[in-house]
């Protein structure tokens, strides 16, 4: 039997200020973590981080799973 945690990604491994990375559509994007929360989608948590995108200037939501350190604070 699969054990299910009850949120989907965490909050434990980041913190404000980490420096971060993710991929969308084969192009990597950075940016910086202003704020860590979850928000229920589905009947679920999901982990969530505000983030201000280094390129566009502009802050983003984007689910914790898909995030990779690019720098620890």
């Amino acid at each position: 039997m699969k054990n299910q945690s009850d949120s989907f990604g965490n909050l434990t491994n980041f913190s404000v200020g980490d420096l971060v990375f993710w991929k969308n559509k084969g192009k990597k994007e950075t940016g910086l973590i202003t704020k860590l929360f979850f928000s229920v989608e589905g009947g679920r948590k999901v982990a969530k981080a505000s983030i201000f995108h280094m390129k566009t200037e502009k802050y983003l939501i984007l689910p914790t799973i898909i995030l990779n350190f690019e720098q620890k604070r």
